[in-house]
């Protein structure tokens, strides 16, 4: 009796052991399957990823392409921009304003020598503008005349002709610049020939403005071509 008691009490024992491993076995395989499962479900989302990158990046070369037309085209708007504004300059075609200096001559009622009188000329006002180009002048006026390359100063009987117009005495210039530059330049160019009572100058604070000069129609000009 005894006996067939241990061997069922075997036989149960046996039987929980095989359960408990064929358990332990569906256990195993159950999570396996499901961590494959995640891996599975996890790579849609990865290729998904990686194609809306690429898509992202294409995008971004596209963009940076096309800011890079944009800024060469505002360069090269600027860089025209400048080359007109410099070209207007030049040509006199624009008012300037800066530091500078204002001479007056104006004809004296005293006799500069036995031979000369006091009068103001044509060469006085050459010599004063040479001197003040070479003082460094960056625009010259007389009586607001804006001097250009086409500026002409002659004796025109009891008038000096200056851009086709009739200037008289007092004889206003105004010229842009190195204010100390431009003085030096004067005295070192003759400006003591000139008797105290025809000339005056003046070193003023404030910005000094030379007008802009009329416009000048060409007929027989163009452009050369240079290149090649």
């Amino acid at each position: 009796m005894q006996d067939k008691k241990k061997l069922a009490r075997l036989l149960i024992g046996m039987g929980m052991l095989i359960i408990g491993v064929f358990f332990v076995m569906i256990l195993k395989s159950y999570l396996a399957d499901k961590t494959v499962s995640a891996e599975d479900d996890k790579l849609p989302s990865i290729l998904q990823i990686e194609t809306e990158n690429k898509q992202l990046a294409n995008e971004n070369a596209k963009l940076q392409a096309e800011l890079t037309k944009y800024q060469q085209g505002i360069d090269a708007q600027m860089l025209a921009s400048e080359q007109l504004a410099q070209a207007r300059i030049s040509s006199g075609r624009v008012s300037l304003t800066g530091k500078g200096i204002v001479i007056t001559l104006k004809d004296s009622d005293k006799k500069i020598s036995a031979q000369e009188e006091g009068l103001i000329h044509e060469e006085h006002l050459r010599a004063i503008v040479n001197a003040l180009w070479n003082g460094g002048a960056e625009a010259i006026a007389i009586n607001d005349q804006r001097l250009t390359t086409f500026t002409e100063i002659y004796c025109s009987g009891s008038y000096i002709s200056i851009n086709d117009t009739v200037q008289m005495p007092p004889y206003t210039i105004t010229a842009i610049g190195n204010q100390s530059n431009l003085k030096s330049a004067l005295k070192f160019y003759g400006w003591d020939l000139l008797d105290e009572s025809q000339k005056n100058l003046e070193i003023p604070i404030d910005p000094v403005t030379v007008p802009s000069a009329k416009p000048v129609s060409y007929r027989y000009v163009q452009p050369a071509n240079e290149e090649g």
